[in-house]
């Protein structure tokens, strides 16, 4: 297929034309809006006030239908009600569904369906009185607009092939086990069928079918299976015992189960595996008991916790073997203690974090029922395999050859292929630390070691590596982690048919085929563009290579953005590159059209139409269009160098209402690298504290700088990148006053402002939240949210610091803002959380302590219940206030708040 022409036989209308290459897209808004007569001139522009914060818009998912003529386009608003448009393309019809959300086509282009609850206020209020907050069903006809509505519907389906639709409403009872009915529409000839009392159920890949557990008034349970075709529920199986985990194979003609019977000693059924095939006209029962079986050693069990599944064919069925634990009762009369030992290959509270994923853990099993063999492939929590197609073989990584108490965080893995029908083992690759990736049959694995991708054929066992003839690295250059081996610039993604695999360098993306010499298919390289396979479409199979291949552009040093279109061959063109941001962009499975977001710093994100070759566009929705009521700022890039001589770049924003010649403060916020955001759209968010568009609109420029980082001393590196970084600003004198600049970050951001603030002269005030700030004590605390230890997050992470605390103790003391802190002139706001388990708030608070006890300006605001990032609205208004007169009081000389010249006694705090 070439670029541009019609991937099916759908004739789409054309559409009006605007020309890409010669005309901006952002001249689209204006060319479609052209109205007949001159319109009244609008009042004067202003700055935005608080009650102009509220209902921003921020366009959330769209979709096209595959036949293109419709779509439908989700805006999210963090103050009001979003709201869900579905539209047709080539003429006026258009509906637009209030507080709507998980909108969907059917695939023949002929349904859309979404959930509507209750306005915000209403579902708050709902809530406030501990009543129920239900969504509602609205299916349409998209050829006539007819529309039905269900009541408490929870979610929905649409099968494949568009002829059915399977909703489920709420469960009759509040627990998770709890049945709820299931409403099937056959959407070809009306009729609706109720399926009551459902605990479980699954459809099949192809539309043909649905299976439903159904519990009975008397306890019984049942599977019932709906033929679409037929339009009719047939009874596979009733009586006691508890069937789950229903999975039907690909091609619909083989459906499997568990069916669990309760253990007077144990925790858990024991369960066994059913199979029927032969389906949907007359099903064949295989049952696996597995009660006596070699394969199922004393204390396990097939597990409910795993997953079950089947080959394309259903001739073999995976699932899950797990600890069966005991019951008993808890001794309180009996101490309890936790016991950590050093050689506990994960630490306790790792293990306490993850004691239900640990107990629910299973080892992949393989049943083939035409022989009845079974093969157990993984064994332990150091084992992870991978099913590829067919279930013949699996791979398998090991991790327990080196398991170790003491580690730096970068792991390795032995790789093996397992044949699920012998058990027989044979290593792809030994002590590597990427994983696999597997090709869509499932006849190659690629992996990545040494800066190249390597192949390995299932069928032969040779193993080739695919990329050498380039001559170039396929790592990640710009990553500056301590690590033994950077990761890969891009992950590959498999063509449809084991044809090959496409993966990125830096810059370019390359075509591998399984056979012969690759393809490199782009050239970004001169021009530093960066080229990146899209997904356009949900294709099962992975992406077919004999047709066009899409990529998205992205210029790493004027951070223009666009598509690209290629072929496996290298024959390709840009289709569109702009100042702008190019997201988004999904194909009509049918026609010749696609969809794709655009927007830029001063244009908020729309939805266009266009057809591929991108030589018609149009805008389709037009999201927060109050703008123009408004000044709005500008952005531009400032390039510097670190001090050891690293191109960098920063973003610069102009003040809203910006006049030259005047003096400005500034804002830098900060994290890593920012600047590819060049033109990503600052919307309004109130409850955001480091919102910058409510600190342009109210008279700061905000700076964002890129952080590189060299050896093992992050605080100097931080340093060293934003001393330049705002010099170079003061150099284009536009009105930073120099005397006036802030500086801003959380968490990482956070240690950053707190470290920099600290030891450099060039900020006159800081804001930390959640920040490390004791280095030392910070490698042996742990990131209590997962359980691990923080000393690989400081070694190998984001730390950098390369070796443990007693190797180097000096460079941990002279990184930490703690260690720094004689000499602070800076005053710093620091917010915490009390349940932070990223950061621990103690680092905070020891901050806090050490400065009060210096006699030097320091306020830590803590908030109860919150976790690394404020989830409460009220927290976050409130954190977002103080930072905000927090900055105003030191660099524009407001009046400060009781709170910050005085403080706020406990027992007032909440007055």
């Amino acid at each position: 297929m070439t670029a541009g022409k019609a991937s099916g036989t759908v004739k789409v209308p054309a559409m009006r034309r605007y020309s890409v290459t010669t005309l901006s897209l952002f001249a689209v808004f204006a060319a479609a809006s052209v109205a007949q007569t001159p319109p009244a001139a609008p009042p004067p522009k202003r700055t935005m006030t608080a009650e102009d914060y509220k209902n921003w818009e921020a366009l959330s998912a769209s979709d096209i239908t595959p036949d293109g003529h419709w779509i439908w386009y989700l805006v999210s608003n963090v103050d009001g009600d979003g709201y869900v448009v579905c539209k047709n393309n080539d003429d006026p019809r258009t509906v637009r569904y209030v507080a709507a959300s998980r909108p969907g086509f059917s695939d023949d282009s002929k349904w859309f369906a979404c959930l509507i609850g209750p306005p915000k206020a209403e579902a708050e209020k709902l809530r406030e009185e501990k009543k129920p907050v239900e969504t509602k069903l609205v299916l349409r006809s998209l050829s006539t607009g007819q529309e039905q509505t269900v009541e408490g519907v929870l979610s929905f389906e649409f099968l494949k092939g568009g002829k059915t639709l399977v909703a489920r409403r709420y469960p009759k009872e509040p627990r998770p086990d709890a049945p709820s009915d299931v409403v099937i529409f056959n959407l070809e000839g009306g009729s609706v069928t109720p399926v009551d009392g459902v605990t479980d159920g699954s459809t099949s890949w192809n539309g043909s079918e649905a299976a439903f557990v159904v519990l009975s008034g008397q306890g019984d349970q049942g599977v019932e299976l709906y033929d679409v075709a037929a339009n009719s529920l047939k009874s596979l199986y009733w009586g006691k015992a508890h069937p789950r985990r229903l999975t039907f194979s690909k091609n619909g003609n083989a459906l499997a189960f568990l069916l669990g019977e309760p253990d007077e000693k144990h925790e858990g059924d024991a369960n066994k595996v059913v199979e029927f095939t032969k389906l949907p006209g007359t099903p064949q029962e295989t049952v696996l008991d597995p009660h006596g079986k070699t394969w199922l050693t004393d204390g396990s069990r097939i597990s409910e916790t795993g997953a079950v599944a089947l080959n394309d064919d259903g001739s073999a069925v995976a699932f899950g073997i797990g600890d069966w634990f005991l019951k008993h009762k808890v001794d309180d009369k009996v101490a309890h203690p936790e016991i950590w030992n050093s050689k506990d290959l994960r630490t306790v509270p790792e293990q306490r974090v993850t004691a239900g994923a640990d107990r629910n853990r299973t080892d992949l099993t393989v049943w083939w029922p035409a022989t009845n063999s079974v093969q157990v492939i993984s064994h332990g929590w150091e084992q992870h395999a991978g099913l590829l197609k067919g279930f013949k073989n699996a791979v398998l990584t090991d991790s327990a050859p080196y398991a170790s108490p003491s580690n730096d965080g970068f792991t390795y893995s032995d790789m093996s292929l397992v044949d699920t029908q012998t058990g027989k083992k044979t290593v792809i690759v030994a002590k590597n630390h990427w994983g696999p990736v597997a090709s869509e049959e499932g006849n190659y694995v690629a992996y990545y070691k040494d800066r190249s991708w390597w192949l390995y054929d299932v069928k032969s066992g040779q193993t080739r590596n695919t990329t050498e003839a380039f001559h170039a690295s396929f790592e990640d250059v710009e990553d500056d982690h301590t690590v033994p081996e950077k990761p890969p610039a891009d992950s590959p993604t498999w063509l449809a048919n084991d044809q090959g695999f496409l993966v990125g360098d830096e810059y370019d993306s390359y075509y591998i085929p399984v056979q012969g010499a690759g393809k490199k298919l782009t050239d970004g390289a001169k021009e530093h563009t960066v080229y990146r396979f899209v997904e356009t479409t949900d294709e099962e199979d992975g992406p077919d290579g004999k047709k066009p291949l899409y990529f998205s552009s992205f210029n790493k040093e004027d951070k223009k953005s666009g598509f690209y279109v290629s072929d496996t061959a290298g024959k390709g063109k840009s289709l569109v590159m702009d100042d702008a941001r190019f997201t988004g962009l999904r194909r009509a499975r049918d026609a010749d059209r696609a969809i794709f977001t655009l927007q830029s710093f001063d244009k908020s994100p729309n939805l266009y139409v266009t057809n591929l070759a991108f030589s018609q566009a149009k805008p389709e929705s037009k999201t927060n269009p109050q703008q123009a009521k408004f000044y709005w700022p500008k952005s531009e890039i400032v390039s510097y160098k670190s001090r050891w001589g690293e191109p960098l770049q920063g973003i610069l924003m102009y003040p809203a209402n910006y006049v030259p010649g005047r003096s400005y403060p500034m804002v830098t916020y900060i994290y890593e690298r920012l600047s590819d955001g060049l033109y990503s759209y600052p919307g309004v968010n109130e409850g955001n504290p480091y919102n910058v568009q409510i600190l342009l609109q109210n008279g700061y420029f905000v700076f964002e700088p890129d952080i590189a980082y060299k050896g093992n001393t992050p605080g100097q590196n931080a340093v060293d990148c934003l001393e330049p970084a705002v010099a170079a600003v003061l150099a284009k004198k536009v009105g930073v006053n120099a005397d006036r600049i802030g500086l801003m970050g959380h968490s990482w951001g956070g240690y950053q402002t707190a470290f920099v603030t600290t030891v450099s002269k060039v900020f006159r005030v800081g804001v930390a939240g959640a920040p490390l700030t004791d280095l030392v004590s910070m490698y042996n605390t742990h990131y209590w949210n997962v359980g691990i230890p923080n000393q690989p997050l400081l070694e190998t992470g984001q730390g950098r610091l390369r070796v443990p605390f007693w190797d180097d103790p000096k460079v941990y003391i002279d990184n930490s803002p703690v260690w720094q802190s004689t000499k602070r002139k800076a005053p710093l706001l620091i917010e915490v959380g009390d349940q932070d388990g990223a950061v621990d708030y103690r680092q905070g608070i020891a901050l806090y302590n050490t400065l009060r006890r210096m006699g030097k300006e320091c306020i830590l605001v803590l908030y109860y219940g919150e976790n690394h990032g404020l989830s409460k609205r009220p927290d976050q208004l409130d954190y977002a206030h103080r930072l905000r007169h927090f900055m105003d009081v030191y660099l524009k000389d407001a009046k400060p708040e009781p709170w910050i010249t005085q403080g706020v006694p406990f027992i007032r705090k909440d007055d």
